[in-house]
């Protein structure tokens, strides 16, 4: 039985890391500054005014989520699509893998889902001998990897071009050479080649359209306009909550979600697709399902972390957050990771496999100042944190007593007097430079990567005693 290993040594594992941890703070600084450019060409007023009609906009879909669930299936069987609600992940996966055998399918040509991530659909169409191509540039870098997201928009944000480029080498019969230009070059024309081929199209959903059953996708690539132009069987994987009401609500959406994820006032290629061409139409899918996962989702709703469902998977929470820019994506265990993956991976997946995620945070509220539709993503991580305490009713032993004398001691004025000035006193075997460097565990752990003050030679209320006794008060 293979047991995944905890957070602590997942964590552990990616500090260790240091091509990863260089091209994580690398590419999220980067996302910071263009984001931060973005939102200082609309200005300070009118971004918060965006902020707030996009949390209307999302808070008025989850809260009416039934009636436009209904309307977007109606609309999209009146298209000539079909549809599959799928209550788990494992149904999603039957659905698609059986279509895979009906229609015999050998290649299949993926655009960036992290649904599919989630549900492990590739795995599943690979077992029954399926040639499964991601076409989207850093998911196709991470399955050349044999590796999973590390980022929601940039998947192989922890790769350098080095490393890319051996990878791309491991595939190529020419040498390609790590300067980026010839990377993406050598992907363009080795993917473009697997376009001409496919027997059926899988792609994610930014946003489904209740009112015209249309699918949106963001690509800077094209690689998503391309798979649902030129395959005859296209699948569209979506949560089920990602719906809004129509056309007006999208503007607002698509215009939020570039500059928050990106820094561009609009992703390059959007494209509304409404699934099965007509006759008189010269490319599109002959036959379309849109496959709408639920997966944990629906229990959210009605609860205090319904808000989660309003996420649009910008990824600006990720680069806002100091804990993720320091251990990167994969120590977050599951296919969401950063501050959105900590709230989403315990309600999703279980607070028994996910719940120590709730302390991959600092609670400085980055993440929330961050989320373009105003997630409380720090509350919801305090939250997560005092479930899983009242989960386990203990935090051992050790915790407990140590817990216990801290009370103890700061309940009373004298008693912490008294507590600190000792501290003081006998800290000199663990200082240098004026700061603590050595201690026992879990101190030990917390030290390697972070600078504690030593205590100083006068505390503030012994400087204010002074003060007062001189009169300069």
């Amino acid at each position: 039985m293979h047991i995944e290993p905890s957070f602590h040594k997942r964590y552990h594992k990616a500090l260790r890391d240091t091509a990863m941890l260089k091209a994580v703070k690398n590419g999220t600084g980067r996302l910071r500054g263009q984001r931060a450019t973005a939102i200082e060409g609309v200005g300070a007023e009118r971004w918060m005014e965006f902020r707030n009609r996009a949390e209307a906009i999302r808070l008025h879909v989850i809260q009416h989520l039934d009636q436009y669930l209904e309307q977007l299936v109606d609309n999209v069987i009146k298209n000539g699509g079909h549809v599959c609600l799928a209550k788990t992940g494992e149904e999603a996966v039957q659905y698609i893998a059986e279509l895979a055998k009906k229609k015999n399918a050998k290649t299949i040509l993926k655009s960036k889902s992290m649904v599919s991530e989630e549900i492990h659909l590739n795995p599943a169409l690979e077992q029954q001998g399926c040639n499964v191509i991601e076409s989207d540039l850093g998911e196709w870098i991470i399955q050349l990897a044999g590796e999973t997201p590390s980022h929601i928009i940039a998947p192989a944000m922890h790769k350098n071009r080095f490393q890319v480029a051996d990878l791309f080498n491991a595939v190529s019969e020419e040498k390609v050479s790590t300067e980026i230009a010839d990377l993406c070059g050598f992907a363009r024309k080795y993917l473009r080649e697997k376009f001409l081929g496919i027997d059926i199209g899988i792609t994610g959903c930014n946003f489904a359209l209740a009112d015209s059953g249309a699918i949106t996708l963001c690509t800077n690539e094209g690689n998503a306009r391309i798979i649902s132009t030129l395959a005859p069987t296209l699948v569209t994987i979506m949560g089920m909550e990602r719906i809004l009401p129509g056309l007006e609500e999208l503007t607002v959406m698509l215009s939020l979600l570039a500059r928050s994820a990106t820094g561009q006032k609009l992703t390059v290629y959007n494209t509304l697709s409404t699934g099965v061409r007509n006759p008189e139409e010269l490319d599109g899918p002959q036959e379309f399902h849109l496959v709408i996962v639920d997966n944990g989702r629906s229990k959210q709703l009605g609860t205090k972390y319904e808000k989660i469902l309003n996420c649009i998977r910008c990824g600006s929470c990720l680069n806002a957050c100091p804990v993720y820019r320091n251990i990167g994506g994969h120590a977050y265990g599951w296919v969401y990771p950063g501050p959105i993956g900590a709230v989403l991976s315990p309600l999703y997946q279980g607070m028994d496999k996910y719940g120590e995620l709730a302390y991959a945070t600092t609670l400085c509220g980055a993440c929330t100042f961050a989320c373009p539709v105003k997630i409380p993503l720090h509350d919801m991580l305090y939250a997560l944190r005092n479930d899983k305490v009242e989960l386990e009713k203990t935090g051992g032993l050790v915790e407990d007593m140590t817990y216990k004398g801290w009370s103890a001691a700061f309940a009373s004025m004298s008693r912490y007097r008294f507590s600190i000035g000792m501290a003081r006193r006998f800290q000199f075997p663990l200082v240098k430079a004026e700061k603590i460097a050595y201690g026992p565990p879990p101190i030990s752990d917390w030290l390697k990567h972070r600078d504690m003050p030593a205590l100083p030679k006068k505390f503030f209320h012994e400087i204010w005693r002074e003060m007062k006794n001189d009169g300069k008060e």
